[in-house]
């Protein structure tokens, strides 16, 4: 082999140089393959996910991009209206009056409320109305509770002038509910988990923006008067009421009307003679077939004529209950949301952390 290489010099330069060009050759050509596999693999991901989108409605071009982000710009501009809206009944701020001071305020304006009620011929329960704060006619309030107070005294004010304007006949009852801050319980401790760890609460449980003062109020009147009430309620310019639910009651739900409650005309029948043959054509056969013009005449149906009521005080009473002319007695659970000011950037980290 050495001797062949020293005599062909030349041609064993050349066969080396093909060995070595045939080397790099496939050298470069394995590397190539890889990429190309590994560019083909990304090609079949990107299809399919080209593939996904294009399965999706709307369809995601530019024009449908741009019409999602305006959606999403539309509802958040409807929502910041309603923050905004909502925020209106926020008070500027609550002023923490002294215990003889909310006596005194809940003085004047149980005496405007009850003077209301006298003019507008609203009876009450008289000395044992006190807008419902009834607990603290023989004491005085906390001295933290009485911010609170005072604002759920101002917002009963409104109730109460509400109720006197749509003047029913008579308020029965009023019950409001006990804030927190009035109640003497200990603030609940933190939830504990197993070990006695503290659990953290998630933020699906925040707490909400607002405080509930709840109240509940029943009364007697008419449907209309009702009607009027609950939307003047749900309409207040200065305070948010929410009618949480309600409880009507007929006030004759046991005198129901009788078929015997009322009378009719009874309309006199023409040709005033007595037949002389009484039930004479009921007794016809079925297959007698009779003269044809008298069948004909026979076939034309007069409509009956509808019995008139008779005008007295049976009729007129059951046309009241049909009519709703009867009173109802209501029993409204109401609502008065307190909005909460916003919270400092110190108190938002303390809440997180």
């Amino acid at each position: 082999m050495g001797s062949w290489i020293k005599n062909n010099k030349f041609e064993a330069f050349l066969l080396l140089l093909v060995i070595g060009w045939a080397v790099g050759a496939y050298l470069y050509g394995a590397d190539k393959g890889k990429l190309y596999d590994e560019s083909k693999a990304n090609y079949g991901e990107l299809d399919g996910a080209v593939k996904r989108l294009q399965a999706k409605k709307p369809f995601p071009t530019p024009a449908s991009a741009a019409d999602f982000e305006k959606q999403i710009d539309d509802y958040q501009k409807t929502v910041s209206d309603l923050e905004a809206k909502m925020l209106s009944y926020r008070p500027d701020s609550l002023e923490a009056i002294s215990p003889p001071k909310f006596i005194e305020n809940l003085n004047a304006l149980r005496s405007e409320v009850t003077n209301s009620f006298d003019a507008q011929g609203v009876e009450y329960p008289g000395d044992q109305f006190y807008l419902g704060f009834k607990n603290y006619t023989g004491g005085l309030p906390k001295e933290g509770a009485t911010a609170r107070l005072n604002y759920q005294l101002s917002a009963m004010k409104a109730l109460f002038d509400v109720v006197s304007a749509a003047k029913p006949s008579a308020l029965l009852n009023v019950h409001r509910s006990l804030l927190a801050v009035e109640k003497d319980k200990a603030p609940e401790a933190a939830a504990r988990g197993r070990g006695g760890r503290r659990v953290t609460r998630s933020t699906s449980q925040k707490e909400p923006p607002f405080e509930r003062l709840p109240v509940e109020i029943s009364f007697v009147s008419s449907e209309p008067v009702m009607r009027k009430i609950i939307s003047d309620l749900t309409s207040h310019p200065d305070y948010y009421f929410v009618v949480r639910s309600m409880r009507i009651q007929n006030e004759k739900r046991d005198q129901s009307p009788a078929k015997d409650d009322v009378e009719f005309d009874v309309p006199e029948e023409d040709g005033g003679e007595d037949d002389p043959f009484p039930g004479f054509e009921d007794e016809l056969p079925a297959d007698d077939a009779g003269d044809p013009a008298a069948a004909e005449d026979s076939a034309v149906v007069e409509e009956p004529e509808v019995p008139a009521l008779v005008a007295g005080d049976k009729g007129s009473r059951v046309l009241g209950q049909i009519l709703g002319a009867e009173q109802i007695n209501v029993l409204l659970e109401i609502d008065v949301l307190l909005f909460k000011a916003a919270k400092t950037d110190s108190e938002q980290e303390k809440e997180n952390s």
